[in-house]
Formats: structure tokens, C-alpha cells, sequence
């Protein structure tokens, strides 16, 4: 039988409850990247098994904007992903793409998988929530991790806020009708039990029981589908804390960097409460996050966020993008590494700049002292620089 199958309005389970949502079509969208969109069939059973009701689904995710994807777009950065769709970095290195590893799950089921481009920022995403809002009557945010609850500085290990935080603050500008679906709070190794206990609480979160039936389910399809292509760390981790019977996990996790085939890596220890992981939370989209800042690309969202408000380890990083007409890299180490391997790191990268792999870099000015003879240095957005080769 087809894992979705009892989503069907005629053969939901017969249970009743006090107002569960019916619509005609609803959409599931992933917040993060990653295997954010695979947790769409989560948020999906989960509901499902709440009592809610629709005839159909379709599920998204958001696509980087730091890689090529070959998914074909429809308009207001809107594409769909099939089954044979990859990306790749902007040199041509492949990277594995879960998002064509759900397409091929849903492709037997009549399920349309979207990818939402990020490279227009917050507004490019408004636009595309109302273009989609025209289709579809309920739109569900899908976040497993907690990352989208991010506080401030005072969360010192978030791994990568700036996916979740696009999407939350254009969702919010978009006005259009919705929820956000949260579960495995804690298990990407990026916000604390306490720090979540206290957002869920500040946003009158509803918490409602995972059933093991749900659970089970969700399992199955990740070691058949996702598991081979793209492991990930949240949906194990989620699956662990779900089923352990310590009332606390201790995970070491790890940041990562990249550049080129070089690979570096920070770790530091986590936390995670398994009773918060028991549940899964429905929220009201309108969360303050300080940086779902309204944004017309990556660069503006890094502006606003790493230099008006303070660095952090984000998926900006390190990253290549398209800025101004010009192939750039973010020459800005994660924090969670220690000076002596930011400036190794910086190094790496200025070397790829004097081999002309890109064509200029964007650094902080205290990252940039003593650069002065070898590059030429342009102060631009005030209080972040430009580098390039003098040639």
C-alpha cells in the first residue's frame, strides 16, 4: 500500500477530533534544505494521523543558492524536481541532491516535489508563496531540528540559521494562510533543550503525541530512500531520541567547512531531550527571529545579519555566489572555529582568489589586515570589504 495512501479523504482513520483542518490541497514545505524536504512526510503522517484531511498534497524544498540545480523552473522561482534532477557547485562538482531522492518516492504517487529558488532572498520567496497560495488552500512549514527558533547570540553553536530564517520571514510577508510544523527539536545539534523549551512556550506551541505508527513509517521511508543517497544527521538522531528512554542525550557534533575538495571540521557537544522529541509542535509562523530579516539575496541577508548583527556559522560561509554580475566567495570562516584555523582558512581561500578560480572575495576589514600589498581592497556596504586580484 502506498505509504500516503490513507491521506485519501475516504479511508482517513476514524478517530475524531475537536477541529482538525480540512482543506483540498495542501503543501508541505521544507525550511532548510537538506533532508528538511524528506520531513515533509513527517509533518504529513503526523497530521494525517491527527485527523486532519485534504484530497491532495504536494511537498518543496528550497534550493541553494550557492549551487547550480538542473530543476526546471515555471516562474516566480518556482521549479519542479524530478527523479533524475541533480546540482552541482558552480565549478561542476556534483552534489548529491535528496531533493531528486524524494522526487523518486513520490513519483509513483502522483506527489508534485517543488524546489523554491533562495537566490532572490525573502523576496523572491513572497512571490512565490502567493503564486503557490493560488493552488494551494494551506501551506505547512516543516522544520525538524529547531534551528528555525534561533534566539540570537546567545544560541553559541546554530549551524546554519539563514535557510530556515529566509523562509520564516517570507512566509510571515506573504500573508498567506498556513503553520509551521516543528519535531526532533534539538537533534541538528543547534539549539539547546532550554533555549527550545522556552521558545515553544513563548510561541504557545500546540504539542501533540508522535505515534509510533508515524515513526515507523517515517523510518522505513528514509532507509529505503534518503539513507542511501544523503544519510544526513537530524532524521537518525531524531529516530534515536525518539526512541531512547534517557531522559537527556549527549551527542558530539561537528562543523563542518569546505573548500574545493579541502575539508575542515570543529566539534562541540550537544544536548538533546528526548521528551521534547516525543512530540511535535504546531506554531504560529509569526516567531521573532533575529535574523528573518527581509532580504533581495544572500548578500543583503548576509549584510543585515553577519554585519549589522554579529557573526555566526551559516550556510554562507565559505560559499560561492553570484554577486553583482561577478562569481564570489564568502571569505568569512564559521566563528565555531578557533582564530588560528579562520586565518588557515582564509589563506586557503585567498590562494583560489590569485588563481583567478573566482573573482573576488568578501571579508571583514579585521580578517583583511595585512592583505593590502597582495589584493586590492575596496570597502563596500560599510563594514564589509572587497578583495581582488590587483592583475
Amino acid at each position: 500500500m502506498c505509504p500516503l495512501s490513507y491521506f485519501l479523504l475516504d479511508i482517513l482513520p476514524a478517530v475524531c477530533y475537536s477541529s482538525p483542518m480540512r482543506v483540498n490541497k495542501i503543501l508541505f514545505v521544507g525550511t532548510g534544505g537538506g533532508n528538511d524536504i524528506f520531513s515533509t512526510w513527517l509533518a504529513g503522517m503526523a497530521l494525517a494521523d491527527l485527523g486532519w484531511q485534504w484530497k491532495e498534497f504536494a511537498v518543496a524544498g528550497v534550493l541553494s543558492p550557492f549551487h547550480d540545480h538542473s530543476s526546471k523552473e515555471h516562474g516566480c522561482g518556482i521549479s519542479t524536481t524530478e527523479p533524475q534532477d541533480t546540482r552541482s557547485m558552480f565549478d561542476g562538482t556534483p552534489i548529491k541532491f535528496v531533493d531528486a531522492a524524494v522526487a523518486a518516492m513520490c513519483a509513483d504517487m502522483g506527489t508534485q516535489v517543488y524546489g523554491l529558488s533562495l537566490a532572490r532572498g525573502t523576496v523572491g520567496l513572497v512571490e512565490a508563496f502567493k503564486c503557490l497560495a493560488k493552488e494551494y488552500d494551506y501551506i505547512v512549514l516543516v522544520d525538524v531540528g529547531g534551528d528555525i527558533f534561533y534566539r540570537g547570540a546567545q544560541d553559541q553553536h546554530i549551524l546554519s540559521p539563514m535557510f530556515d530564517a529566509m523562509v520564516l520571514r517570507a512566509f510571515i510577508d506573504s500573508g498567506v494562510p498556513g503553520t509551521l510544523f516543528e519535531a526532533g527539536p534539538g537533534t541538528d545539534g543547534e539549539m539547546e533543550p532550554d533555549a527550545l523549551q522556552e521558545a515553544l512556550e513563548r510561541c504557545d506551541a500546540r504539542k501533540y503525541r508522535l505515534t509510533a505508527s508515524v515513526i515507523e513509517e517515517w523510518q522505513s521511508l528514509y532507509r529505503q530512500w534518503i539513507e542511501p543517497v544523503r544519510p544526513g544527521r537530524t532524521v537518525p538522531m531524531t529516530l534515536e531520541a525518539y526512541e531512547s528512554y534517557r531522559m537527556f542525550l549527549k551527542k558530539e557534533y561537528r562543523c563542518r567547512a569546505h573548500i574545493g575538495q579541502y575539508r575542515a571540521y570543529t566539534t562541540f557537544q550537544q544536548t538533546i531531550s528526548t521528551l521534547l522529541c516525543q512530540n511535535f509542535y504546531l506554531v504560529e509562523p509569526a516567531l521573532w527571529n533575529p535574523f528573518a530579516v527581509a532580504c533581495d539575496d544572500p548578500m543583503d541577508w548576509f549584510y543585515k545579519t553577519q554585519v549589522q548583527q554579529h557573526r555566526t556559522s551559516n550556510e554562507a560561509n565559505l560559499e560561492y555566489a553570484h554577486v553583482w554580475g561577478e562569481l564570489a566567495q564568502f571569505v568569512t570562516p564559521s566563528p565555531m572555529f578557533s582564530a588560528d584555523e579562520q586565518k588557515d582558512l582564509i589563506r586557503r581561500c585567498l590562494a583560489n582568489l590569485e588563481q583567478h578560480q573566482y573573482d573576488c572575495a568578501y571579508m571583514f576589514p579585521e580578517d583583511c589586515v595585512g592583505l593590502e600589498q597582495r589584493f586590492a581592497v575596496d570597502k563596500i556596504l560599510s563594514g564589509l570589504l572587497c578583495v581582488r586580484n590587483k592583475t
